[in-house]
């Protein structure tokens, strides 16, 4: 088995590399590129990689090349940095300005669009095509005071009645170890480039979205179990994974925040540090010996430093940090890679898991820097977060595996103490009543040992049953966003893109509400729920809450009426009542059908005593009666499906009357089959 799984994996490889060597896609040659053999009438899209004309220290526009009178210091390969040209005619430095020009030849009576794909550049530039300015990113100059860094995607569209293109780009850097482009620029028919930068930004999100609920996940394991550091630390890294595509490639951040360049490097390096030393711990959990431990203890205190520094330290010094990050880096994926591959052989299940992913992930490293310095060109592309989606994906399932396998261990454990105990209650039982004190003191004891079996009997079938609902629950949306992604590839759902869209929207939504209910839930069980009152207007929380549902709300076209009577401030923890509100209207939305209706009332009582009462109802399918009796002291954990079969995880009502309960309020229940559900909530003013 392990020797066919060796040759499967090799075999995979080669036939990866083998494939790529072959695609003959055009390239550039002594500053031309020659499309003429496309057809003209078919949408394509090529990277403009190959040989490019440059012109070291010179900043040179379009009036410039009318004459010829300039020619190239050398023809340098893009993608590239232009300190790789040294061992060229010229002698470039890492900080400097230099023009690069490439001539494009169009398939003759070119009629169609373009659409250009513009990477980032370090750390400036302009673009001119056919002699006309089409944008660029920050100010590039001879000097560091006439330059201004910036990093942002660009995409532009371009109509030429030519069937040439002359491509000129003036680029700067004054500010980064080193200067030009290491990303292909991308051109091809408009809609076919347009498609690709969609998909791809559309893939970013979906990544951050489906990393961000992994991590969440994780978290939660370590919250129920804060023995088991390994969650807590891969918890982390899935954190810092996801949150890195906000500065890079696209620079997604852009969307959220208007941040100077600076700062989208410093939080890029900060991102990388923070992965290295959650990293290295994670590794030294996982496969703990004495000199991993001793290394991330000198890998900590050395990246905690350099992180620091990077607070204060302009780009072009604490960039080279990256010399010292990729050789850590390549020990702390060479160092799991050979232990599992000893367990491996050893036939050890876990190991065989781990061995292939992070074979994986060697490969898919390998293969995205030879794409990023130009060096394969890949129909595929960079493969290397698909196989970090699938390390996480087998990450979570070998957790599974593990708790698992601890509670057989538990139950065997409890199998063996009950027999200790009935042969325990016999042998007091044989005692003479020379002995009779003792014998009361053991069963003494006997009863308090029962009576934590029984307590221990029942945690575990609640999180039993917690882990039931979420190896359920939380399958279904992250399948459905997975499944329309790989709709999104196909062209005839390029039209459904924003329903697509939206729907992943939701139900990464349901997973961050399924996953905050765990939480809140496991923080209970420990009684580690913080309480922070305070006077505050309940109508605001209700209305925000509102806000967050009308959405689907508006999909089932249920009618939401909010009326509010007297003073609405209120005495009580604004984030645990939130739990509480979003629950109760989830439920309702949930369980009303369509072209129903949602009624809420927020009245002031306390000219009677009474508080603030807040009261939700619904015409929708209610509670029976049997259910209401002991509806929120049930240790029962059940999830109903809604109208529409939405998912729950049955937590949330247990949730609502421990959190009212915590707040010195009081909710009651009023139902009837068929006829709806009506919530009272009373909060002292």
């Amino acid at each position: 088995m392990v020797m066919r799984l060796l040759i499967f994996l090799s075999f995979f490889g080669f036939t990866i590399f083998s494939s790529e060597a072959t695609t003959g896609l055009p390239v550039a040659n002594k500053g031309i590129m020659d499309l003429r053999s496309l057809e003209k009438d078919k949408n394509f899209i090529i990277n403009l990689n190959g040989e490019w004309e440059f012109y070291w220290n010179k900043m040179l526009r379009p009036n410039d090349f009318e004459n010829n009178s300039f020619l190239p210091d050398c023809f340098g390969k893009i993608p590239s940095y232009w300190t790789d040209y040294q061992k060229l005619s010229v002698k470039t430095e890492k900080f400097g300005y230099a023009t690069y020009r490439l001539t494009v030849l169009l398939p003759p009576g070119f009629e169609k669009s373009l659409g250009v794909d513009m990477p980032v550049f370090d750390s400036s530039y302009d673009i001119y095509i056919n002699g006309e300015y089409y944008g660029g990113n920050g100010v590039p100059g001879k000097t560091a005071e006439e330059s201004e860094p910036e990093y942002r995607r660009n995409f532009f569209r371009l109509r030429t009645g030519k069937d040439t293109l002359s491509i000129i780009i003036n680029v700067a850097n004054f500010d980064h170890r080193r200067g030009g482009f290491w990303l292909p620029v991308r051109l091809g028919t408009f809609s076919e480039v347009q498609r690709k930068l969609a998909n791809s930004w559309a893939w970013q999100w979906s990544i951050i979205s489906l990393l961000l609920g992994f991590s969440g996940f994780f978290l939660l394991f370590y919250v129920i179990s804060k023995r088991d550091k390994e969650t807590l630390f891969f918890s982390i890294a899935t954190i810092c994974l996801a949150v890195r595509p906000l500065f890079t490639s696209h620079y997604l951040v852009s969307n959220l925040i208007d941040l100077p360049w600076v700062w989208i490097i410093r939080f890029e390096y900060l991102g990388l540090f923070i992965l290295l030393i959650s990293w290295v711990w994670f590794m030294s959990s996982i496969y703990p010996t004495k000199l991993i431990k001793i290394f991330a203890m000198i890998v900590s205190v050395i990246f905690s430093l350099i992180a620091v520094l990077t607070l204060f330290m302009p780009v072009k010094i604490f960039s080279y940090a990256t010399q010292i990050y990729y050789p850590v880096m390549f020990i702390l994926i060479a160092y799991p890679l050979i232990m599992s591959f000893r367990g491996l052989l050893k036939k050890n299940i876990i190991d065989i898991f781990y061995f292939i992913a992070f074979f994986l992930i060697v490969f898919g490293g390998i293969h995205d820097i030879q794409v990023a310095s130009g060096k394969v060109e890949s129909s595929t592309g960079y493969i290397l977060t698909y196989f970090i989606l699938l390390f996480v994906c087998i990450q979570a399932g070998l957790m599974m595996y593990k708790w698992i396998k601890a509670f057989n261990e538990k139950e065997k454990l409890q199998g063996e103490l009950e027999f200790m105990n009935r042969n325990l209650e016999i042998l007091v039982n044989e005692r003479t009543q020379e002995i009779i004190a003792r014998n009361k003191e053991i069963e003494k004891q006997s009863a308090m040992i029962t009576l934590q079996n029984n307590k221990l009997s029942e945690t575990i079938h609640i999180k039993n049953r917690i882990f039931s609902v979420i190896a359920h629950d939380l399958r279904s949306p992250v399948v459905n966003i997975l499944y329309m992604l790989n709709l999104l590839k196909e062209k005839e759902y390029k039209e459904k893109y924003d329903t697509f869209a939206n729907s992943s929207i939701e139900y990464a939504q349901m997973v961050i509400n399924l996953l905050e209910n765990m939480l809140v839930w496991g923080r209970e069980q420990e009684d580690k729920i913080k309480y922070s009152p305070e006077r505050q207007d309940l109508a605001d929380l209700i209305l925000t809450n509102l806000s967050i549902f009308k959405e689907t709300a508006d999909k089932k076209n249920i009618l939401v009426n909010f009326t509010q009577v007297g003073s609405t401030v209120a005495y009580f923890d604004k984030d645990l009542l939130d739990i509480v509100i979003r629950n109760i209207l989830s439920n309702a939305v949930k369980y009303t059908h369509r072209g129903g209706r949602i009624s809420i009332l927020l009245k002031d009582k306390t000219s009677s005593n009474e508080g603030v009462m807040l009261k939700i109802c619904d015409n929708g399918v209610g509670i029976p009666e049997n259910k209401q009796k002991n509806f929120f002291a049930s240790s029962e954990i059940e999830s109903t499906p809604g109208t529409e079969n939405e998912k729950g995880t049955g937590l949330g009502l247990i949730l609502c009357y421990d959190l009212v309960k915590l707040n010195k309020g009081t909710i009651a229940v009023e139902s009837a089959p068929g006829e709806g559900t009506c919530f009272m909530i009373t909060l002292p003013g």
